[in-house]
């Protein structure tokens, strides 16, 4: 009897020293650090600090609402877990509500900023809510902010990314790469949360439209910034109804993003400079990129797919690894992600991106 304990304690010891569970330690602590980072930068008046020079000091005054609401959202769903945390998330959300937040005469809810509303900040408000422990009592603001995504759709499913458009000109086509997904990802939650079949119907005619686009036309619309959230938002759907179509939809697209995977000098780091057109290297783009290669997996290892399944495995690892040399250790802005490896500046998004993907990659990399 006490051979066969050493030998199960042996064995216990021996898997807790494999290079796997060193990773997802690692990783657990990153996530901590990031964690303590996001709830200790939430200002007196509710709103995170937005950007911050790390070396001297300097906080400008810009912003961006949505990279604002993809942190909001997070702090919703870790309240959700952390009670502790629920003040808090209160007292972000009320200020989006009441600086940012409109409602129409008619009826749609929307999210004004700088003269304008665009889809990618009504969506990520909508998360939001979704994610929100108090989403009942936000219920019919979330209606109506659903209400005006569905009237910049066609009939084919096709979005348009202004509610109010600013009076300036802008590339529409660039602005969906971002908030397409977005949106659509919105909108499969908020259907899986109210169970709302009318809202899914409307959603899944779209996202056929969009896989048609960005998938079927690839070589055609390409840009790698729709990848991730059309991969999250695709793989709410394939949940939902098992087509494998909509498995295959997530393969192609990120079997094409692992082309910007640096292997050399930066490891792990989505930039290829033969594609300068894809953007410069940002970790914020790295971020939400290792998050949607984190679903690719969980979808590879559900449809036992061994190839993606180790080709996937091996990316993420390397895109998580690449962000933990990111983050800073020491010091006031301990656990926040720097945009590079050689520049001071860190972003509200670029902690937000990388806890998400952190809290992603920890289920699949095991």
């Amino acid at each position: 009897m006490m051979f066969r304990l050493l030998i199960v304690l042996l064995l216990l010891l021996l898997s807790a020293c494999t290079p796997e569970a060193a990773l997802l330690r690692k990783m657990e602590e990153s996530s901590a650090l990031m964690e303590r980072w996001l709830t200790n930068n939430v200002k007196e008046k509710g709103i995170f600090r937005y950007t911050r020079n790390t070396a001297t000091g300097e906080e400008p005054s810009t912003n961006n609402p949505i990279r604002q609401l993809m942190a909001a959202r997070l702090l919703a769903e870790l309240a959700t877990e952390h009670p502790e945390l629920l003040a808090l998330h209160r007292k972000n959300l009320a200020f989006y509500l009441r600086y940012w937040y409109r409602e129409t005469e008619d009826g749609p809810g929307y999210v004004f900023y700088d003269d304008s509303s665009k889809l990618g900040s009504n969506a990520l408000l909508l998360r939001t809510f979704v994610a929100s422990p108090d989403f009942p009592q936000h219920a019919e603001k979330a209606a109506k902010v659903a209400q005006g995504i569905f009237s910049l759709m066609d009939a084919q499913g096709a979005l348009r990314p202004w509610f109010i458009e600013p009076d300036r000109a802008t590339d529409h086509d660039y602005l969906l790469t971002f908030y397409s997904g977005e949106a659509l990802l919105a909108l499969f939650e908020y259907a899986a949360k109210t169970g709302d079949a009318s809202v899914l119907a409307r959603a899944i005619q779209s996202q056929e439209y969009y896989i048609r686009r960005y998938v079927a036309q690839m070589e055609t619309h390409y840009y790698p910034a729709y990848v991730p959230w059309h991969t999250m938002s695709i793989y709410h759907l394939w949940e939902r109804t098992g087509d494998d179509r909509y498995a295959d939809a997530i393969f192609a697209l990120n079997d094409k993003l692992l082309e910007l995977l640096d292997r050399t000098e930066y490891v792990g780091r989505f930039y290829n400079p033969l594609t300068p057109q894809y953007g410069s290297p940002h970790s914020s783009s790295d971020g939400v990129y290792t998050e949607g290669l984190a679903y690719a997996l969980d979808t590879a290892i559900r449809m036992q797919d061994a190839t993606r399944m180790a080709r996937y495995t091996d990316a993420l690892t390397l895109a998580v690894t690449n962000l933990m040399n990111l983050q800073i250790t020491n010091g006031q802005d301990t656990g926040a992600i720097r945009i590079r490896a050689d520049n001071d500046w860190i972003r509200i998004d670029t902690v937000q991106h990388a806890l998400d993907a952190f809290r992603k990659a920890r289920t699949v990399l095991h």
